[in-house]
């Protein structure tokens, strides 16, 4: 029987392959040689067998051939040996499958290495692991060994998924901290923007009074230096100052007492909505094998139930208040039903998703905690809605809305109050430590945030004053500033009742704001179910 030998390259072209042979054999490059090295002479060099023993021949080759580092012509091979073909060629590890039980399995694996310091490559390593294995090991330890060896496959496939899945959670994760943190600094500009319009408006009255002061104080220097004609120009025009001063004053400090008296009974309405199928499952945003966002071709986020992304909630903030000791609140109608006349809802319904409240609840001053709301009834013919809550035995303010339905004049004062511009308005107020102190508490979520400055008693709603425009039998027109966020709060005479509900505000229309009259609101809470 033919003595079998096997060539493991390693090094040269073939690094990492091996070659099974039978002796006689020879080594070169020309095609179809028994171990083909390419770029060594045609034949460079012979192994074959004599009396019991393996001899290797160099056979004229110009390079020369070395036996484990020394030239030689003819040598015997031992199992193991290392040849070279020419000095700094490639390197050939001769194993005799006849001494296979001769070795032990480490040192034929550490003869897979080239110089004994490091693999000559990984996938070399580990024809030679199979190879050594199977020939140098019994079959109990071969089954073993390849049970194993399935075992860390498994192991290896597995660590590299998990691997994969990090790396794009991590990706993914890197992507939501950066939105979280762009999402952050624009509120902060937010924050500031209502503030600087804050002080502005503060500002703006301020200087407003001491115009009126100064004009008051030349017309008295005037009134004692006039001569006798003049005296009585001079009184006319001072009594006009004084009377445009005291009305300032007069309706400033109406302002400081209606939200000091009223204040506590008008709320913050923060609500949040999202959209169901008929099997009750939510619109979610679709996201792609990475976990971003599949967009449409005009760019806008896919939506679906079957989505993995988060749900598609809309937020929104409104005001109300106290009407009723039972607790009922009046407020706009968009603000009690936020998808009614709105198009994306129409969107949607025409598709079979309905919207459904997530969040319905309001904020007062002076209460920790938010009440849960409920819809009572809504107005047929105005923006107008009665919802309900559960007072819990908490002494809420009731607002005092007149009754008469001569309350509303034209040019005479009002105050309104309310939540314009919402939290970024509430956190303007705040002074910036404590801004800070917030939203690191909560984030950069909007309920977290209002429950939080609920706990710190920070949520206060705003004053604005202005004057009746105009009244007509749907709406009454008013020029206090106001935003959006101030929806549904309290439109409130100089005798402090509520003479309408805020629904609108026109920018572009003089910066006029819009009211429904408070009879509406009468008419509505006539209609209502008993409270309970």
């Amino acid at each position: 029987m033919a003595r079998r030998l096997s060539i493991h390259h390693l090094s040269g072209p073939r690094r990492g392959e091996m070659d099974p042979v039978e002796v006689p054999a020879f080594i070169g490059s020309e095609a179809g040689i028994d171990v083909r090295v390419p770029g060594v002479d045609p034949r460079h060099a012979f192994v074959f067998e004599r009396d019991g023993e393996l001899v290797l021949q160099d056979v004229g080759s110009g390079s020369g051939t070395l036996l484990d580092g020394e030239l030689v012509q003819e040598a015997v091979l031992r199992d193991g040996d290392l040849l070279e073909l020419g000095r700094g060629g490639p390197r050939l590890r001769v194993r005799d499958e006849g001494e296979a039980g001769r070795v032990s399995l480490v040192q034929a694996l550490a003869w897979a290495r080239p110089d004994g310091r490091r693999l000559s490559d990984l996938g070399g390593f580990a024809r030679v692991l199979v190879h050594e294995t199977a020939v140098r090991t019994s079959r109990p330890i071969r089954l073993v060994l390849g049970g194993a060896a399935v075992l860390a496959l498994v192991v290896f496939a597995f660590t590299q998924w998990q691997a994969q899945r990090m790396r794009a959670e991590l990706t993914r994760l890197r992507e939501v901290l950066h939105a979280s943190e762009t999402e952050r600094q624009r509120f902060y500009a937010r924050i500031e923007e209502e503030r600087r319009r804050a002080d502005s408006e503060r500002g703006v009255l301020e200087a407003r009074l001491e115009e009126l002061r100064s004009r008051e104080e030349e017309l008295n220097r005037e009134l004692a230096e006039a001569a006798a004609g003049e005296v009585q120009a001079v009184r006319t025009d001072l009594r006009e100052t004084r009377s445009r001063l005291e009305g300032l004053e007069s309706e400033r400090a109406a302002g400081e007492r209606i939200i000091r008296e009223y204040g506590p009974g008008v709320c913050l309405i923060q609500g949040a909505y999202a959209f169901y199928d008929e099997d009750a499952r939510p619109l979610r945003y679709r996201l792609d094998d990475d976990d971003r966002l599949v967009r449409d071709g005009d760019g806008n986020p896919v939506l679906d139930p079957r989505g993995t992304g988060t749900v598609r909630t809309v937020d929104y903030f409104g005001t109300g208040f106290h009407v009723d000791r039972k607790g009922l609140l009046l407020t706009n109608r968009h603000i009690a039903e936020p998808w009614w006349n709105d198009d994306e809802a129409a969107a949607h319904a025409a598709r079979g998703f309905h919207p459904r409240f997530t969040v319905f609840r309001a904020f007062f001053p002076r209460e920790t905690e938010p009440f849960e709301l409920e819809v009572v009834r809504h107005a047929e013919t105005a923006d107008l809605s009665l919802v309900r809550l559960d007072p819990r035995g908490r002494k809420i303010p009731v607002l005092p809305l007149d009754r008469s339905g001569r309350g509303a004049v034209a040019g005479q004062p009002v105050v309104v109050v309310g939540y314009p511009a919402g939290l970024e308005a509430l956190l303007a107020k705040t002074d910036s430590p404590s801004v800070k102190e917030v939203l690191a508490a909560a984030g950069t979520s909007s309920e977290r945030i209002t429950e939080v400055l609920a706990r710190r008693s920070l949520i206060r709603p705003s004053t604005t004053q202005g004057h009746i425009g105009d009244v007509t039998k749907s709406d009454i027109v008013f020029d206090a500033p106001t935003t959006q966020g101030g929806s549904g709060g309290p439109l409130l005479n100089r005798d402090g009742r509520v003479i309408g509900v805020e629904y609108a505000v026109l920018s572009k229309f003089g910066g006029n704001s819009f009211a429904v009259p408070i009879g509406y609101a009468l008419d509505l809470m006539k209609a209502a179910p008993e409270t309970r």
